[in-house]
């Protein structure tokens, strides 16, 4: 029976921590894709290509590829259905605070090129947060609350962009803006998928 208890008790270790090492790759995996088409457009628009609508596809085809990935990491992992469910609204709470840059706001102030340019770095951290308070909160698998620690790594890091804003930016300065808002964005990323990555060890070996 002592063996069996065992057996059974390193099953739920093995099921947390392949959770866990999939979440730390998720970070790497949408960090990656939406940085690289970001970072895309930047290049094609030095190269005087600046339709905005490029931006939107590349941005829906990181979002699909991204999807597709995750969805194929997760399929083979157990999901309790409340989990699972609340994830699902972390989801739509993770895009609202894009739909209000977006699309809300513009009609209440005249945003300039710069302001589209960064105006996603602190959406990203106002949704991360709100997604990660709303669903880590009951999620049994999760270590640790990365989601809410990084959403609000980044909207601290938002910070350095006031001062900018108060200035008339140059188109020059419109792109280094969104570049350090992707360089910090990737930094952030690498931090949390680095510690989770070594958080999960922990659930199998041990401190």
């Amino acid at each position: 029976m002592e063996d069996i208890r065992k057996l059974g008790d390193l099953a739920l270790k093995l099921e947390r921590y392949r959770y866990n090492i999939i979440s730390a790759l998720s970070w790497v995996i949408f960090g990656m894709l939406f940085s690289a088409m970001s970072i895309l457009y930047s290049s094609l628009m030095l190269f005087g290509v600046r339709e905005y609508w490029i931006i939107m596809v590349l941005m829906a085809v990181a979002g699909g590829v991204g999807g597709y990935v995750y969805g194929r990491l997760w399929k083979y992992v157990p999901l309790n259905k409340d989990i699972e469910m609340r994830w699902r609204v972390g989801i739509i709470l993770l895009i609202a605070p894009f739909i209000v840059s977006y699309t809300l706001l513009p009609f209440f102030i005249t945003p300039s090129q710069f302001y589209f340019s960064i105006v996603w770095y602190p959406s990203l951290g106002f949704g991360l947060l709100l997604a990660g308070i709303y669903a880590e909160r009951k999620d049994k698998y999760l270590i640790t609350k990365t989601m809410s620690y990084t959403g609000f790594a980044i909207v601290l890091t938002s910070t350095i962009f006031l001062p900018l804003s108060s200035f008339n930016t140059t188109f020059t300065e419109v792109i280094a803006s969104n570049m350090l808002a992707v360089s910090m964005t990737l930094l952030i990323y690498f931090v949390t998928a680095t510690y989770l990555f070594f958080k999960a060890q922990r659930v199998v070996y041990g401190a």
